[in-house]
């Protein structure tokens, strides 16, 4: 699979992939830096005031179109070795701080204003738990969404990441595809027997990706990916491979993913080689929009 490929340029962030001359490859991760407001959403009275993001906007994506079978363009592998970060990711630390106390059982820590799903991630690094929490009442339009990631300190939970968004429920109402909520595991990607949190942000399609992001033990944010409508797979051996499609291309268009894979080497995430692979190539890999037979969905 890794015969005949091109290398190129990644622009990492929220615009299109581009292309750039053979032997010239360099990953650029775009940081974005969201308006930051207090929500106006008051917390349970036993739980210190949560400072959130104002929410983002109504989470719905443009179709994610896939094309035709074609023949990989010539090149050759890359070897990168590129040091990869958490920046871009849509998780961000709160405004202030806020805390509660500490329970092992993490749909404790969901708002009760809201339902949600939890996983726990214990390493030496700290304890996190994770949580997609959905608003139970809505307005038949829009449902606000919040991605968090508590940490503990001690006898308390302390609030490490936090993403407000509104996931649009009517297409109709709208005038765009129907929102899905994000998705979270906990997962040992390098299988060195550290779990991290893993989270992924849906395209309009199931089963297809937006964003991926890993959060260690710490609550940091240590690695960001840009999906495209694309997928992520975890080989047996550890680390993590990345599809997206080449409808982020400008050219070639709809006949290729590309195929990024990505492991952690002493404790910091690299990219260990990039190319281009067919349409039906990818797709036998794609098992959703992650896939890691061991890895724990959040419950």
């Amino acid at each position: 699979m890794f015969d005949g490929l091109m290398q190129r340029r990644l622009t990492k962030g929220r615009g299109a992939l581009k292309r750039a001359p053979l032997g010239m490859v360099a990953l650029l991760v775009a940081a974005t830096t969201p308006s930051l407001a207090p929500s106006t959403r008051s917390a349970s009275a036993a739980v210190t005031p949560l400072a959130y993001p104002a929410a983002s906007p109504a989470r719905s994506s443009p179709p994610t179109t896939l094309g035709v079978d074609a023949q990989v363009p010539a090149g050759s592998p890359s070897q990168l070795g590129e040091q990869l970060t958490g920046v871009g990711a849509h998780l961000r630390p709160p405004l202030e701080p806020s805390s509660q106390p500490y329970t092992s059982n993490c749909q404790q820590l969901v708002d009760p204003a809201f339902t949600g799903k939890c996983v726990l991630a214990a390493t030496p690094e700290g304890t996190v738990a994770g949580i997609v929490e959905l608003e139970s009442a809505v307005n038949g339009k829009l449902q606000q969404e919040r991605d968090l990631v508590w940490r503990r300190a001690g006898r308390r939970w302390q609030l490490a990441d936090v993403h407000v968004t509104e996931v649009c429920l009517s297409a109709t109402a709208c005038g765009a595809s129907p929102g899905l909520p994000a998705l979270l595991w906990r997962d040992d990607l390098s299988r060195d027997g550290d779990a991290e949190l893993v989270f992924v942000l849906p395209s309009d399609r199931a089963g297809f990706g937006s964003e991926l992001d890993v959060v260690a033990g710490d609550g940091e944010v240590t690695l960001y990916r840009y999906l495209g409508g694309g997928f992520a797979v975890v080989p047996a051996s550890g680390g993590l491979v990345t599809y997206v499609p080449g409808a982020s291309e400008a050219n070639p268009a709809d006949a290729y993913f590309d195929q990024v894979f990505i492991q952690s080497v002493r404790g910091q995430w690299r990219l260990i080689s990039d190319q281009y692979v067919p349409f039906t190539a990818a797709l036998a890999q794609h098992r959703g929009s992650f896939y890691d037979p061991e890895a724990v969905p959040a419950s």
